[in-house]
């Protein structure tokens, strides 16, 4: 007989932009508070996960963009301590959970919907055995075949264009719903940006910055509770038409192969429309850096844990379930709440936590791109501090730096800071008489471990396909 704390596979489920309360099972949404007009949507795969695992529906990301926010997660460190803490900058250079893993003698496997960000350029390739791009059944036929793995799915599908990802994966719906939001909107949309996650081929790429220009358009126009609709609808439609199917395939096969397996399902960051916001990418809002968690396993005792935890807390925690030995001391920013998954212990009060974002100019980033992929040596890409935050009991104070203006492409200097206080729903209110001192402080000494990133090197598939998007490379 397996003891509790060995699973011959453990599988680690991404699913990128899915922010906490988008599960109906959610104790205490956020969203309600601020959007008047929507409606609640089925999210039944994630609730009967919910159900039936350990659920920590308040964790904070450590950033609101992929690369830096699944670094944190892999390595169980601050983006400022493992190397990637930029939108697209730098390597990792903190052992992984795949690091482990693979030293515990399983086979490492990884399959993502963004190889341009969470591919070999970052390094999140390291220590992986086995690299898939969009392949869902190769996944699982991957997991399958090996006694033992630790194993990452990253999904797409929440992300924009919501509930789609690709004209692959989207086909005729994906098709209908870009004609259905340009239906009535203006001949001349706004400019959008160009840059992708991941491989598309013209047809998909035109369909994507279609997308993005009607979804800019009603930024623009303030229709906040219609892109937050189109959001949740688009976490609907992910849910039913993929990763319920892919993990009830899963977890078939691993059954049907008399193997035991660890889910950890998790999210990257979320997804807010306010003035200020339009996705995720800049934003401190609570509904961005707020994610769900679920562990699902034998020996994993159900029960919702509502206190706060940080992604940073994901990846010593696996390990510890796992039984993979890793560095007891000096090595985790994170703790292990492997004996509160297990029903021995409780959350003892909500954890401190830390958020930053780092980004570039939209033009600065273009031209980076265009040196780099024409072989010239591209140099660093300047990166600013949008703005951070710091979490201390009740309380959190949010830093901003930049403010974006001229839909969303240029950012200029916008010093602000503001304390606020979580009422008894979770929901943080402003606080004007705390100065946050102790907060700044905290936000202050974790800026001390910021170092000069690394450059990002390019492949000849990269420069074909943003050749294909229109750059001149």
């Amino acid at each position: 007989m397996h003891q509790p704390s060995h699973y011959d596979h453990v599988v680690l489920v991404s699913v990128d932009t899915l922010r906490s309360d988008a599960m109906s099972a959610h104790p205490k949404p956020l969203w309600p508070h601020t959007y008047r007009d929507v409606r609640p949507v089925r999210t039944t795969v994630l609730d009967e996960l919910a159900s039936r695992g350990a659920y920590f529906p308040n964790m904070i990301s450590a950033a609101p963009y992929t690369a830096a926010s699944h670094g944190a997660i892999f390595t169980g460190q601050y983006p400022l301590h493992n190397g990637l803490h930029e939108f697209y900058n730098g390597s990792l250079r903190a052992p992984s959970v795949f690091t482990y893993g693979r030293r515990d003698g399983r086979r490492t496997v990884m399959k993502v919907d963004f190889p341009i960000i969470l591919g070999p350029e970052l390094g999140f390739t390291r220590d992986i055995d086995t690299y898939l791009i969009e392949s869902d059944d190769a996944f699982i036929d991957a997991v399958t075949s090996e006694d033992r793995t630790l194993a990452l799915a990253h999904f797409g599908g929440v992300h924009l264009p919501y509930g789609f990802h690709n004209l692959t994966l989207g086909g005729a719906a994906y098709r209908e719903k870009v004609a259905e939001l340009e239906a009535g909107l203006p001949d001349e949309l706004p400019f959008v940006d160009r840059l992708v996650e991941t491989y598309r081929d013209p047809e998909d790429a035109d369909l994507l910055v279609r997308y993005k220009r009607a979804t800019t358009y009603l930024h623009g126009q303030g229709a906040y509770d219609r892109l937050f609709q189109l959001y949740l609808e688009g976490v609907e439609h992910f849910l039913a038409t993929r990763l319920s199917g892919f993990l009830d395939r899963l977890t078939d096969r691993v059954a049907a192969a008399g193997k035991r397996m660890l889910l950890v399902l998790f999210a990257d960051h979320g997804e807010e429309f306010d003035e200020q916001t339009n996705g995720h990418f800049n934003s401190m809002s609570e509904g961005v850096l707020r994610v769900p968690l679920i562990i699902v396993g034998d020996g994993v005792q159900p029960g919702t844990h509502e206190h706060r935890i940080r992604t940073v807390d994901i990846a010593p925690t696996v390990l510890d379930l796992a039984g993979i030995s890793a560095p007891a001391t000096g090595v985790f920013d994170g703790r292990s709440l492997a004996s509160v998954v297990r029903g021995k212990d409780t959350l003892d009060g909500d954890a401190p936590a830390l958020a930053e974002s780092y980004n570039a100019e939209l033009n600065d980033f273009i031209a980076f791109q265009e040196r780099q992929l024409s072989g010239r040596t591209p140099g660093p890409l300047r990166h600013f501090l949008v703005g951070h935050a710091a979490y201390l009991g009740d309380r959190r104070v949010v830093r901003m730096a930049r403010r974006y203006s001229e839909a969303f492409q240029r950012a200029t200097p916008f010093d602000t800071v503001r304390v606020e206080r979580f009422d008894a729903d979770g929901v943080p209110r402003p606080a004007p008489d705390d100065d946050g001192a102790d907060l700044l402080a905290l936000l202050d000494d974790y800026r001390t471990a910021l170092r000069a990133p690394q450059d990002v090197t390019v492949t000849d598939e990269m420069r074909s396909q943003l050749r294909s998007l229109g750059y001149s490379v």
